[in-house]
């Protein structure tokens, strides 16, 4: 049966549908798996860029957290994870105030309460515990994260490091704090003005010495407490530092809160920018009244010494002999005569000394330049041809650069000198009084020195001539008798030497003696009138002695002094021996001593010294000097005379003289 055959152009059309339906599936498929494509790139790529963001985000030198909006941690960077030291899943299990210092978590907790009710984000800084226990300083900066509804669903932290800025800024403020504590404590006032010289900075121990605030003292009103004495010759000063633009200096007294004014030295110095503009003046105002008072002080005691120095006719000077550098007084200048607007040389002092006295100076000279203390005397001849003694010493006070310096004083004695010689010469002539007034006393025993020697002699011619006439002739008897007369003779003719010696008038002389030989030529002399007036005398003379230097008189005419005044205060003693004891001995010191003790009536232990003060007696008849010029003779051979009481009755005089080496 023959099947009706379908129309070929409707095959085609169906066919043809079928290819464009396949087709169309074949580009669906196609698209997406281009789409699949592209999502999976696009996958990759975020990837790959959240990969990259992670790593850049781990490397940020700050701590990267993000935390739930309840506050817990969700994620953080490497560098948050480090400093806690702990994985994140423990940080997840730890509360998130735990991590703050404890001191810093109300503050913390109440920061984040509001952040969390507000929505706002939060900025604050607080104290972090690193993983090795320490705490750090850390400034956190939170931003809210929200949906598509605006609910906060993540806090995203930003946490920086600022330890160290804190550090520095508690140094800072540290170092401020004791910066301003010394500007207000150091013991000056302290104070800066602007360029125009206007103040505007006072230390507060400026404040509190004028007693003004802070604004009172501003500006130009500190001159308030400036003496009205002082006030415009300070401005011309401030003014004419400001001017020069350079450093600068002022004396002004300042009035204290209590009104009592001192005195202050004022220094400013300017500070300059960049471009050498001066931006600022500081200054600082030293208390200088002690200072001020020493100097009117020192100014009134140097004119007392310049004044002493004139009448005293001292001058003083400090010297390096080796420098030839010299530093004299005025009144050292007016001594040599010297313009004192000239400078002083050793050379030109040596040319104004005397000629007789150059040996003597030149000798001090050396001794000076080795660096030892020296003592002088040596007459000048002055420009005017004055001729003047001068006398000084001169002390090594240090050592500079290994040379001496000296400091002396030098005086002019040409009056003293005179007055010196003048009182010698009344010495000599007073000593020669006194000796002679004790002739009348030692007539008797100068006759009876005189008569004994005279008569031996007229026996022993008679007795001479009897044996020359008698028959034999006795010749050996005869002269043996001649002798006797020779002796005789000697003996008489020392008694009128020494009597002479005595009494006459001559010039200080100086010799070796012994003076027990002195002594016992004055026992000699004295013998008869101490026998006559029933004293009876004890010679007690030392052995090995050493040798003295004196003027044999003169010290002859103190130990006769002395035993005569020892026999005169024993006349009106009746119910004792009448003693005197002489004692020579060896003293103290290296020296010698002669001592005559008496049992008389003694001296008042209150007026030791009375005795020899001049024309004082308590004898009748007596002049009063002959213990005074013995003592002026003792002290003239470096001696000492003295005086005192007995343990007993009457009274002991005592001199000692130094041996001679």
């Amino acid at each position: 049966m023959d099947v009706p055959r379908e129309d070929p152009t409707e095959e085609i059309a169906r066919l043809q549908r079928c290819v464009d339906d396949l087709t169309a599936a074949l580009a669906a498929a196609n698209g997406e798996l281009q789409q699949e494509r592209a999502d999976r790139k696009r996958t990759e790529e975020d990837l790959r860029a959240r990969e990259r963001f992670r790593v850049i985000v781990d490397e940020l030198p700050v701590m990267v957290t993000l935390m739930t909006s309840d506050g817990e941690f969700a994620e953080g960077n490497r560098h948050m994870l480090e400093y806690f030291g702990a994985p994140l899943e423990e940080l997840k299990r730890r509360p998130t105030t735990q991590s703050f210092h404890p001191d810093d978590r109300p503050a913390v907790d109440a920061r984040w309460k509001d952040s969390v009710e507000t929505g706002r984000p939060y900025d604050f800084e607080a104290r972090l515990r690193r993983a090795d226990g320490t705490y750090r300083w850390f400034h956190t900066r939170g931003f809210p994260v929200r949906d598509a509804e605006g609910r906060i669903v993540l806090w995203h932290l930003l946490q920086t490091d600022v330890d160290d800025r804190k550090r520095v800024e508690h140094a800072l403020r540290g170092s401020e704090r004791n910066l301003k504590l010394i500007i207000d404590t150091i013991p000056v006032l302290a104070w800066s003005a602007r360029p125009d010289g206007t103040a505007d900075f006072f230390n507060q121990h400026y404040l509190d010495f004028v007693g003004l605030s802070p604004e009172q003292a501003s500006g130009w009103d500190w001159t308030t407490a400036v003496h009205f004495e002082d006030v415009n010759s300070l401005a011309a000063t401030w003014q004419r530092i400001m001017a020069s633009e350079q450093l600068g200096e002022a004396e002004a007294r300042l009035r204290r809160h209590d009104g009592e004014y001192r005195w202050f030295l004022l220094r400013v110095s300017p500070l300059r920018d960049e471009a050498g503009q001066i931006v600022k003046w500081y200054g600082v105002n030293t208390d200088i009244e002690e200072r001020k008072q020493a100097e009117a002080e020192l100014r009134r005691a140097y004119n007392s010494f310049a004044e002493a120095q004139r009448l005293s006719k001292t001058g003083s000077f400090i010297t390096d002999l080796i420098g030839d550098d010299h530093n004299w007084s005025d009144e050292a200048y007016r001594i040599f005569e010297f313009d004192p607007a000239t400078k002083v040389s050793v050379q030109r002092v040596r040319n104004v000394i005397h000629p007789d006295d150059l040996p003597s100076f030149e000798s001090v000279i050396a001794r000076g330049m080795t660096g030892v203390d020296v003592t002088f005397a040596f007459r000048i001849v002055t420009a005017s041809g004055a001729v003047k003694h001068v006398r000084g010493v001169a002390h090594v006070i240090e050592q500079v650069a290994g040379r001496p310096m000296f400091v002396g004083a030098l005086q002019d004695v040409t009056e003293s000198m005179v007055a010196e010689e003048a009182l010698n010469k009344a010495r000599t002539e007073l000593t020669h009084v006194a000796r002679v007034t004790t002739l009348s006393m030692l007539t008797a025993s100068i006759a009876h020195e005189v008569n004994q020697p005279l008569s031996g002699i007229v026996t022993n011619a008679s007795t001479s001539l009897r044996m020359l006439d008698a028959n034999p002739p006795d010749v050996d008897g005869a002269r043996e008798t001649a002798r006797r007369t020779i002796r005789d003779g000697h003996r008489a003719s020392d008694v009128i030497a020494r009597l002479r010696a005595l009494f006459s008038k001559r010039d200080f002389t100086l010799e070796l003696l012994d003076l027990n030989e002195v002594a016992r030529e004055v026992i000699a002399l004295s013998l008869s009138e101490l026998q006559r007036n029933r004293v009876i005398l004890q010679p007690e003379l030392g052995e090995d002695l050493p040798m003295i230097k004196g003027d044999r008189v003169q010290l002859q005419q103190v130990i006769l002094n002395l035993l005569r005044n020892a026999s005169d205060a024993m006349t009106n003693v009746d119910d004792r021996p009448r003693q005197l004891a002489i004692r020579t001995e060896r003293d103290e010191d290296d020296r010698v001593r002669l001592s005559v003790q008496d049992s008389g009536i003694g001296l008042d232990p209150q007026h030791l010294d009375k005795p020899f003060e001049a024309f004082y007696t308590t004898k009748r008849d007596g002049m009063g000097i002959g213990l005074s010029v013995s003592r002026s003779i003792v002290e003239n051979h470096h001696g000492r005379l003295w005086a005192a009481p007995n343990a007993g009755p009457g009274a002991t005089f005592s001199f000692s003289l130094p041996r001679d080496h």
